[in-house]
């Protein structure tokens, strides 16, 4: 009787304690949400502005933060503490919905549709598969009005996961000769 009584409390007590570490990743995960800074475009870097990658329908403005543009033009790379944010505009059609570009062959913003953060901290890989790993970066987006849309950011990793050789970001070369 004695040891079932122990055998319960062992039980009892396992379950408590697997019960209190699933509360504590709950926290860990609620504390990835990023947040857009308010004054990213005086405080930040801009040092891109162009047609974006795969998204042909849009232009780009990216901007880093001192972290990561130090980071990137002293040996290339971004350390921990590096945020992104990049404006997503939507260009210029014609009557026919066709995408109108400019003299020198680009993309012409015409209005912000979304705001993307990007930003690297620690561990923060440790969630997901080896295939949706992107250098502990995690990803957020927002509406032009900063609110948090809440979106499922796997397309973004999918993407950034072949990046390997420039911190998992596209525009690598571009942040080392920042300004």
């Amino acid at each position: 009787m004695t040891l079932r009584r122990s055998m319960m409390a062992v039980s009892i007590a396992a379950s408590m304690l697997v019960g209190a570490l699933a509360g504590v990743e709950v926290l860990a995960q609620e504390d990835r949400v990023l947040t857009l800074p308010e004054d990213y475009r005086t405080s930040f870097t801009r040092y891109y502005s162009g047609d974006r990658v795969f998204n042909e329908d849009q232009a780009i403005t990216i901007y880093a933060n001192a972290i990561a543009r130090d980071g990137a033009q002293k040996d290339g790379t971004l350390p921990f503490g590096s945020v992104l944010i990049a404006e997503l505009h939507t260009v210029e059609t014609d009557a026919d919905g066709a995408i109108v570009e400019s003299a020198v062959g680009r993309r012409i913003p015409t209005g912000l549709k979304a705001i993307a953060v990007m930003e690297r901290q620690a561990g923060w890989d440790e969630q997901y598969p080896d295939d949706l790993k992107v250098g502990d970066w995690e990803f957020e987006l927002f509406s032009a009005a900063g609110e948090n849309l809440g979106k499922d950011m796997t397309a973004c990793r999918e993407c950034h996961h072949p990046l390997t050789d420039s911190e998992f970001i596209f525009t690598l070369e571009h942040l080392a000769a920042a300004n």
